[in-house]
C-alpha cells in the first residue's frame, strides 16, 4: 500500500478474482498492455482463466500492446475460445492455432496504425483497459513500468482502467515521456522530451488497483542469440562502419544525427555487445529493446528512446543492474504514438534494422507467414520499412538446421515490398541494393547472402526468369526448387 500515495485510490485495491466477476464484460473488448513481456498484466489475466475456465458464455476481442509473455499467453490458451478476435500480435499458443483455422479472428496491424485505430474507435469501444504501473502519485498519477507500448492509447479510450502496482520493480520516477497529443509530435533528437513524466488517468476511470510481486516472464517470440547472430551483427556493423565513411552518412554521423534502430530480440542484444567492438557511437530510437542497450546509454549508446525495454532468458541480471543504477538522463520510455510515428521516423534518419522469415530474390521479405499460416504480426516493421533513412533486412541465410533457405526465389507473403529494402544481410555477407535495377538486386543477394548450398539453384532460377520480363517469376520452378521454403 506504500505504492499508492493517493488517499482516494486505495479503497480501490481489490482481489484479482472479484476485479474479474465485477468488471469483465461478457461481450465487448479488453485490453491489456505491455511488450516483449515486458510489463505485462499478471493477477488480472491468471484471474480471468481461472474463473472462465469452465464459464464459456462470453465473447470478447483482445488487444495487446505488441508481443506478451509466456505467462500470459498460457493463461489466455486455457480460456482461449472466449475470444472471437484479437489485435495486433500473436506470441504463441493456442490463439495461433485457433488463427491459423480461422476460429479466431486475427489481422496483424503495424503498430502506429493499430494505436491510430484504436484512438479513432476503428477497433471498437474499450471496455476494460488493464496496465501495469509502478506506483500511484499522491495526484493519482500513475508512475508506468517498463513499457508504455499501447498503453497510452488503451488508457485514453477505455470506459474503465484496471491498474496493476508491480512491486517487484523499484519505482521508475523520470523514466517515461508520456505524450498524449494528436498534434504534429515537436521531437527532433532521441534524447528530447515533450510530455509528462506520469501517466494522468482521470480518477473517475480507474475503477480496480491490483497489486503484485511477481517478475516479467520472458517473452515467448524471442530466443537467445547464437553464432548466426554474432556473424549478422557484424555484418550490419560492418555495413555502416562503410557507410559512415560516405558523403551524406557521414555527415549525419559526424553531426550526431544517424541514428540506430537496432531490430528487436536476439539479434538487438548481439548488437549491442557487438557495437563497441567496432568503435562506434550512436543514438538509439526503438519500438523495443533489451534492458542491455539502456544500461550503457551515455556511452557508445550514447541516448536510449524505445517503448519497452525488456530481459531475455538469462539476461535479467541486466534488469537488476538497471534498477540499481536508476539513472535515466540518458534513456527515456514512450508510447508507440511517438516511437513508431511516421513522421517522426523520417525526420530522425534512423538506419533502422528489421528481421524476416524469408527474403526473395528481389530484397521482398516475409516476416508473418510460413506456408500460409500466420507465425507472428509485423509489430512495427511495417511503420519503420517505408519511412527509414537506410531499411536493413538481417535474417539467417538457412534454418531447419541448414536444410531450408531463407533466401528464396519467390515469397508466398510479403510484408516489406522490394521497394522499402536497401539493404539485405545474412552471415554469409550483405547486399547493398540501393540504385540497382531488380535483376542486379536478385544477383547481389544470391551472391553476397545466400548460403553456398542454394546459390547454384537459386542462380539457375534467376537464369530463367531474366527472360520472362523486367521482374521475372516461375511460380512453377519456384516450388519445385524451393518449395519446403515457400
Amino acid at each position: 500500500m506504500e505504492r499508492i500515495g493517493c488517499s482516494e485510490l486505495r479503497e480501490l485495491v481489490s482481489d484479482p478474482m472479484d476485479t474479474v466477476k465485477r468488471f469483465l464484460p461478457r461481450k465487448g473488448v479488453i485490453a491489456f498492455g505491455g511488450m516483449s513481456g515486458s510489463s505485462v498484466p499478471k493477477e488480472f489475466p491468471r484471474a480471468m482463466a481461472k474463473l472462465l475456465e469452465e464459464d464459456q458464455g462470453y465473447s470478447l476481442t483482445l488487444l495487446t500492446g505488441g508481443a506478451t509473455s509466456e505467462e500470459f499467453e498460457r493463461s489466455v490458451s486455457r480460456i482461449a475460445r472466449i475470444f472471437h478476435r484479437r489485435y495486433p500480435f500473436l506470441s504463441g499458443g493456442e490463439h495461433r492455432n485457433m488463427a491459423n483455422s480461422n476460429i479466431l479472428q486475427f489481422f496483424d496491424y503495424g503498430l502506429y496504425k493499430f494505436n491510430r485505430m484504436i484512438r479513432t474507435g476503428g477497433l471498437g469501444e474499450v471496455d476494460i483497459a488493464v496496465i501495469e504501473g509502478t506506483a500511484i502519485l499522491e495526484d493519482c498519477s500513475v508512475i508506468p513500468s517498463l513499457s508504455l507500448d499501447s498503453s497510452l492509447s488503451f488508457v485514453r479510450m477505455a470506459k474503465r482502467v484496471i491498474v496493476e502496482i508491480n512491486e517487484s520493480k523499484p519505482r521508475l520516477d523520470g523514466l517515461h515521456d508520456v505524450y498524449m497529443e494528436d498534434s504534429p509530435i515537436p521531437l527532433r533528437r532521441v534524447w528530447q522530451r515533450i510530455g509528462d513524466i506520469k501517466l494522468r488517468i482521470p480518477s473517475s476511470k480507474i475503477v480496480a488497483i491490483l497489486l503484485t510481486e511477481e517478475n516479467d516472464s520472458s517473452p515467448g517470440a524471442y530466443k537467445s542469440p547464437g553464432d548466426a547472430e554474432t556473424k549478422i551483427s557484424d555484418n550490419i556493423l560492418q555495413f555502416l562502419s562503410q557507410e559512415i565513411k560516405k558523403g551524406f552518412s557521414r555527415e549525419l554521423y559526424e553531426r550526431g544525427d544517424l541514428i540506430l534502430q537496432p531490430g528487436a530480440g536476439s539479434l538487438s542484444s548481439k548488437l549491442e555487445e557487438r557495437l563497441s567492438q567496432f568503435g562506434l557511437r550512436v543514438d538509439v530510437w526503438a519500438e523495443t529493446l533489451p534492458v542491455k542497450w539502456a544500461l550503457h546509454a551515455g556511452d557508445y549508446a550514447k541516448h536510449v528512446s524505445s517503448s519497452a525495454l525488456f530481459a531475455l532468458h538469462g539476461d535479467e541480471k541486466y534488469l537488476h543492474e538497471f534498477y540499481e543504477t536508476r539513472d535515466f538522463k540518458n534513456v527515456v520510455l514512450r508510447g508507440q504514438n511517438v516511437t513508431n510515428n511516421p513522421e517522426v521516423i523520417q525526420r530522425l534518419n534512423l538506419v533502422s534494422i528489421l528481421q524476416a522469415i524469408n527474403v526473395d530474390v528481389y530484397g521482398n521479405a516475409n516476416i508473418s507467414h510460413i506456408h500460409g499460416k500466420i507465425y507472428n504480426g509485423v509489430g512495427g516493421s511495417v511503420d519503420f520499412a517505408p519511412n527509414a533513412y537506410i531499411t536493413v533486412i538481417a535474417l539467417p541465410s538457412t534454418t531447419g538446421d541448414g536444410k531450408i533457405s531463407r533466401i528464396v526465389p519467390m515469397t508466398t507473403h510479403v510484408d516489406i515490398p522490394e521497394h522499402y529494402v536497401d539493404v539485405v544481410v545474412t552471415e554469409q555477407g550483405y547486399a547493398d541494393l540501393r540504385g540497382k535495377a531488380p535483376i542486379e538486386r536478385a544477383k547481389e543477394i544470391v551472391e553476397r547472402c545466400a548460403h553456398p548450398s542454394f546459390k547454384d539453384s537459386l542462380l539457375r532460377y534467376l537464369e530463367r526468369v531474366k527472360e520472362i520480363g523486367h521482374e521475372g517469376h516461375d511460380p512453377g520452378l519456384a516450388y519445385e526448387l524451393f518449395g519446403d521454403a515457400l
